[in-house]
């Protein structure tokens, strides 16, 4: 017993007993058998002990062993280990075969199973770690964007520790969540998107893939068909994603050290005006208004200079640079690894600090993780991971939120200062951004001071994350193995606000506010499962799973707000220093998942497959009626390249078509009680009593996808060129939406949460993997593409009227995010009003100056009204996307070329809306090219002060998001085996330089075609575009060292 837990300590080298056993030394070579090259990195242990060592970098090793007898057990990943009798010489060199059955890629696909990848009948792609590792992102999601067929990815823009939205195969919910499940060493993750209560998600949000160091991670494996992602039952509509950390190896005792860092800029920043074209502009507006209606508007200026510090010189002030900085980012990495027959262990460190691009906006987190492993018999195993992070993120308010710093900085006239005199913020007595010489009535809104904001206010949210699991297997006979296994998600998000009275909003509401927010949430998951493999006659394989899993979710959230500070120097709670709160509250919640699955695999001869899957779930969300659901689905697979009439075809490496049926579920989203009905307090004069706040529906049911794919898999020329189809179609049933009650419940304008709804997603995907150069000299050149194309159509709502969300509509026949607009038809050249189409295609004209609609003959009609509006074609979900990786390598050298595209969907740009408006903010330049002159073309028309007519939603803010990426450009070294050799104890250093985010290619004018403001990933509301922050570009410099 002491010596077994002697062997699991992971630095443990050499064991007791041959400390003092009498040893000698042996030398050799380990090399390739085929090319005669010595292989560094082969694992050489005494075998039945820990004492090994790794070939040097030419492949040579010497070995402390016993002075008789023993034996050498040589091995190497992709090699087929050899063990050698350590005799009497002192030298033994040997050679290594190839193992083409390890150099097969194997994939995961859950609860203790795995495949090689030319035995899956499902749809399955796989992001390895070299994609993911030593990127410079804040989480392993955002290196996914543009790696695999069918999946979309898309960032919310350049704020920090924002997670991105992830979308497999499109949108599969109108009113749930969208999101994958996201499984971590087989246990589900949980993804709570967004854990803040304040500012509506605008402020400090919280990203919870972020807990898991991207360099951690082995491999990544999506799950996209029924097939492939239906042992997870109702929680795999929106697909999966298996994610599988590192662990030791036997022999393989690693360190390595990563680190780089980088500096960020801002990219495609708004082009506003300065101060000199702001007043042109500003008192051209009112110089037209007073022209046509000199009683409404008396002046022809309203745009002033002033000199508010008297040096005779007017202010000036470029926002754009106050709320934009440059960033910098640092990040560090230890990790440890190895082990021996009896254990083995991964431990890793991990800490970054990264200053964002926006003033103020910083993050700081660090993480530690251990894995370990422990066989004290062949057929008993088990073992641990373990992982903890902490984050501080120092968050700023943007998009469209009216205290946020876009809003205010975009928006903030340019000729007036940012301090007075004496140094503090120019301010006007509302605590909002003073207004100088300008006449504040025609002022889009009074707005925040861009720098007071970020300086004066904290945003702050400190989280802290467990993810740890444990498990044991047994084998009581060979082949089958039974496992249980027991995780726990611990996670704690502290939000700290506070809004000083200096400034308006809150604080100056309040004489200062503080709102701190503490939630607590916990996932417990059980997983006992068994799992058999057994071949019988060598042509008949049949790998079996069944299991039960039982989860449990509880989270508990404290609000405590503290107001009316006696000092703004004071700005905590702990202070004590206030004479006010108002009301606190808090929430808790408490949910239970049940599950039986099984699975059945079976292979005829390596060339037919057939795979079927079934889970059984009960969720204590649903009403007692409809907690179980059933999800089964079936698949098929023919390997034609291992038929004899494909011999003549030699060039075909590997030929197989696949297909497959099922049904998944979705409940991400729906609220927790929501099958029963709640009620509220209240009180009236002096009677206090209850009434009924939410109608329940015990007969809700999970969202269904019924999920149809056929696939082809195909290598050519020895697997130099690899090709993946696929076709798939998923019709969403019971769709869960909001529908009207009966007026005879005496609750009118209430709804009911029901299955009410249907839409379907068809799509294709491609992807290409290509060998494309391979020379003598060592050149190779490597491409990787991936292609998408994905429609989608609503075919039945809950109640006949549309669900409106702002410019978008959900209608039956039309794809969801689609915008409802009036068509805007451009400017007459002739006198500069603006022009749109009624619902007959008609062109009405609208002037300013006289405030009335006409026709293009100047006869007088009807305004552009309600009944004017129409669907567009495309909404704001992209039809289209992928990307195309590019690798070129020779002697060391390696340059990367990475590129991301997407295209066929249309973005409502509000920023542009909002920043070419007739109030007296600042303007776009885009603005100078308004009209001015009879006969101009132009698509500005003739500004008029508080025109809000011209300017309204339309078509005009649309524009075409198709864009072209060049996302990452990476060029490395790898220091050559002679200098490795010369420093020592070196396995491996590579340095690198890289470009994230170099440029896009795209004809839309805002900040990023690819960034969203709808933060709160709804599936309304996608492809709008409000002051959104860019995505910065990155500038990387980074190390690796292997030891």
């Amino acid at each position: 017993m002491n010596k077994a837990l002697l062997l699991a300590i992971p630095l443990a080298t050499m064991s007791v007993a041959q400390v003092f056993a009498q040893t000698r030394t042996i030398s050799g070579r380990v090399t390739d058998r085929t090319t005669g090259e010595g292989l560094p990195g082969v694992t050489v242990l005494v075998k039945g002990t820990n004492n090994g060592i790794s070939t040097n970098s030419d492949g040579s090793y010497t070995l402390t062993v016993p002075e008789a007898g023993g034996t050498l057990v040589f091995s190497s990943v992709g090699f087929v280990p050899q063990e050698r009798a350590i005799g009497t010489d002192n030298q033994l060199s040997i050679g290594l075969s190839a193992d083409t059955k390890a150099l097969s890629e194997v994939v995961v696909t859950g609860y203790g199973g795995t495949q090689d990848v030319k035995e899956i009948t499902g749809s399955q792609s796989r992001v390895t770690e070299e994609k993911l590792t030593n990127q410079p992102v804040q989480s392993f999601d955002q290196a996914l964007t543009g790696r695999s067929a069918g999946v979309q990815i898309t960032n919310p823009g350049g704020t920090l520790a924002d997670g991105v939205a992830i979308r497999i195969r499109g949108v599969n919910s109108i009113s749930n969540s969208s999101q994958p499940l996201f499984v971590v060493d087989g246990v589900p993750l949980n993804t709570l998107t967004n854990a803040n209560v304040f500012n509506g998600g605008n402020g400090t949000r919280y990203n919870p893939l972020a807990d898991i160091n991207p360099n951690d991670i082995q491999s990544i494996d999506i799950l996209k068909d029924a097939a492939a992602a239906a042992i997870y039952g109702s929680r795999a509509s929106n697909g999966v994603i298996l994610i599988t950390t590192k662990r030791g190896k036997a022999g393989q005792n690693r360190l390595t050290f990563n680190s780089y860092i980088g500096f960020q800029e801002a990219t495609r920043i708004p082009k506003v005006l300065n101060g000199d074209d702001f007043n042109l502009i500003q008192n051209e507006k009112a110089f037209n208004a007073n022209a046509a209606r000199p009683a409404q508007y008396p002046t022809a200026v309203i745009a002033r200079d002033i000199d508010v510090n008297g040096d005779g010189v007017p202010d000036r002030t470029d926002w754009m640079k106050e709320i934009f900085q440059k960033g910098i980012q640092q990040d560090y990495q230890v990790a440890l690894s190895g082990g021996n027959e009896l254990a083995s262990y991964y431990a890793s460190g991990d800490w970054t600090d990264q200053k964002g691009i926006l003033t103020n906006n910083q993050l700081k987190r660090g993480s530690v993780r251990l894995n370990l492993d422990i066989t004290p018999k062949k057929w008993l195993k088990g073992g641990i991971s373990t992982s903890y992070s902490k984050a501080l993120n120092k968050g700023v308010l943007t998009d469209g939120y009216l205290a946020g710093v876009t809003l205010a900085g975009y928006n903030a006239p340019p000729n007036v200062p940012i301090y007075n005199p004496d140094g503090t913020y120019y301010l006007n007595t509302a605590g909002n951004l003073g207004n100088g010489n300008n006449l504040t009535q025609y002022l889009l809104n009074n707005f925040n001071h861009a720098t007071a904001v970020t300086e004066l206010q904290r945003n702050n949210n400190t989280t802290q994350r467990i993810l740890a699991n444990g498990y044991l297997t047994v084998e009581p006979v060979t082949g089958l193995k039974l496992t249980s296994k027991l995780g726990i998600d611990y996670f704690n998000n502290f939000e700290d606000q506070y809004s000083s009275p200096l400034i308006s909003g809150l604080g100056r509401s309040y004489n200062g506010l503080v709102q701190d927010n503490n939630l607590n949430q916990t996932l417990w998951n059980w997983q006992n499962y068994a799992n058999y493999d057994k071949t019988f006659a060598d042509k008949h394989t049949v790998n079996l799973t069944a299991g039960v899993e039982y989860q449990e979710e509880r989270q508990q959230q404290i609000y405590t707000p503290a107001e009316n500070f006696v000092d703004p120097k004071y700005k905590d709670i702990l202070d004590g220093l206030y004479s006010g709160t108002f009301t606190g509250g808090g929430s808790k919640y408490a949910r239970g998942f049940q599950s039986y699955y099984g699975r059945a695999n079976y292979s005829f001869a390596n060339k037919y497959y057939a795979s079927f899957t079934i889970r059984n779930d009960a969720d204590s969300r649903f009403g007692r009626n409809n907690q179980r659901g059933t999800f089964p689905a079936g698949s098929l697979a023919w390997r034609i390249s291992e038929e004899g009439f494909m011999s003549n075809y030699s060039f075909i490496s590997d030929l197989k078509v696949r297909a497959s049926y099922g049904i998944v579920g979705n409940s991400n989203g729906l609220s927790n009680y929501g099958s029963v009905t709640s009620i509220g307090g209240g009180q009236y004069a002096d009677l206090n009593g209850l009434s009924v706040t939410a109608v329940g529906n015990p007969s809700l049911q999970w969202e269904k996808s019924k999920k149809f794919d056929v696939g082809l898999d195909l290598s050519v020329l020895k697997d130099r060129i690899g090709v993946t189809f696929d076709f798939y179609d998923t019709n969403v049933d019971g769709l869960v939406l909001n529908a009207p009650v009966l007026l005879t419940t005496g609750l009118p304008g209430a709804s009911v949460t029901r299955n009410v709804g249907k839409m379907y997603n068809r799509g294709v995907e491609l992807s290409l993997n290509t060998v494309n150069v391979r020379l003598e000299n060592g050149f190779t050149w490597s491409s990787q593409l991936n292609f998408s194309v994905i429609k989608n159509r609503v075919l039945e709502l809950a109640t006949p009227t549309d669900i409106v969300s702002g410019v978008q509509r959900v209608g039956i026949g039309k794809s969801v995010g689609v915008y409802y607009l009036p068509e805007w038809a451009g400017v007459n050249p002739e006198n500069g009003n603006a022009q749109f189409k009624d619902k007959d295609g008609n062109i009405k004209q609208y002037n300013p100056s006289t405030l009335t609609w006409t026709t293009l003959a100047g006869e007088p009609t009807a305004a552009i009204g309600a009944a004017d509006f129409k669907y567009t074609k495309k909404s704001g979900y992209p039809t289209m996307y992928g990307g195309f990786d590019n690798t070129f390598s020779w002697k060391g050298v390696e340059l990367g070329v990475f590129m991301q595209y997407s295209g066929g969907n249309l973005i409502y740009n509000a920023t542009r809306a909002g920043l070419l408006t007739n109030s007296l903010n600042n303007n776009l330049e885009e603005i100078k090219d308004r009209w001015t002159t009879p006969g101009q073309k132009t698509d500005v028309p003739k500004l008029v002060l508080q025109d809000n007519i011209s300017t309204q939603a339309s078509t005009r803010w649309l524009e075409k998001g198709d864009f072209l990426r060049l996302r990452q450009v990476r060029l490395g070294y790898n220091l050559p085996k002679p200098a490795l050799a010369a420093i020592g104890g070196l396995n491996n250093v590579n340095l690198y330089v890289m470009v994230q985010n170099a440029y896009v290619f795209t004809d839309y004018k805002g900040t990023d075609p690819e960034v969203n403001s709808n933060r709160n990933n709804t599936n309304i509301g996608y492809g709008i575009d409000n002051r959104s922050v860019p995505q910065p570009r990155s500038y990387v410099f980074g190390v690796n060292i292997g030891i």
